[in-house]
């Protein structure tokens, strides 16, 4: 009965993801949707994208503590380099304050315990009642589809781990690479410099990313914002909707 329901859950969320590419994906020439529709409404638009590698989208500032030099000026007069776990004060004055910040497959970049303080320099970059998105790999739906033997199903991810994991190979590999990606990896270089390893350092489901966002007490709010909801938009809020847990917060502020 178990590994059925498992099945059965990670089945669905195929489902809403073809739902979703139909009709919370953002198009050109249509005006915007979701919770960027939301925030313009508001006169919130200030937003800061953290994390984002190669990725840039019209309407952010970017923070990464490596930023590409091989990109079009304009864009590049947007970016702000810096480590958002190690924030000096006077890059906190530097930045200012934004109405949304946005971690898009980021935050299981930091261990367990570097997650609170990314959270609260995240807060002290916010405005009052500002936005903080989060999306990471769900690990409810990995456990579900490893429970399920449904990792057939996220083909993302299977293509994602081919290069390690054998055709041939049980769940139990496919789940392992997922709890631990690349943490054994070898280390790969970005710009032609400074070689890294890209670990995930911990797993989150919507259980565990609320708990920590509550045991700050810097925000509130704090929703789960799933594919069809009226606030999604692919790729605003969701940009890998095959594994995406997606959550929201506000800042309390002052």
């Amino acid at each position: 009965m178990t590994r059925a329901l498992s099945w059965l859950a990670v089945f669905w969320r195929r489902i809403e993801v073809k739902l979703a590419w139909w009709f919370r994906r953002e198009t050109p020439g249509a005006g915007p949707m979701g919770l960027k529709k939301k925030l313009i409404a508001e006169r919130r638009t200030r937003w800061l994208d953290v994390g984002n590698g190669d990725r840039f989208e019209e309407g952010f500032e970017y923070l990464d503590w490596l930023v590409r030099t091989d990109i079009d000026p304009a864009i590049r007069s947007r970016c702000h380099q810096a480590d958002i776990l190690n924030l000096a004060e006077g890059e906190f004055a530097s930045l200012g304050k934004f109405d949304l910040i946005r971690m898009q497959h980021v935050f299981e970049h930091f261990s367990l315990e570097e997650g609170p303080r990314v959270l609260a320099n995240c807060e002290r970059l916010l405005s009052p009642g500002g936005v903080l998105l989060i999306t990471v790999p769900d690990l409810d739906l990995f456990a579900r589809a490893y429970l399920g033997h449904a990792f057939g199903l996220l083909k993302s991810f299977r293509g994602f781990a081919a290069g390690r994991i054998p055709p041939d190979a049980p769940g139990s590999y496919y789940f392992s690479v997922f709890a631990h990606s690349f943490g054994y990896s070898p280390e790969i270089e970005i710009a032609g410099s400074r070689a890294h390893r890209d670990q995930h350092k911990w797993c989150y489901d919507f259980t565990g990313l609320e708990h920590l966002l509550r045991k700050g007490g810097t925000f509130g709010d704090i929703r789960r914002i799933g594919l069809l909801h009226p606030l999604a938009c692919i790729p605003f809020t969701h940009n890998r909707p095959e594994q995406d847990l997606c959550v929201m917060a506000r800042a309390k502020g002052a």
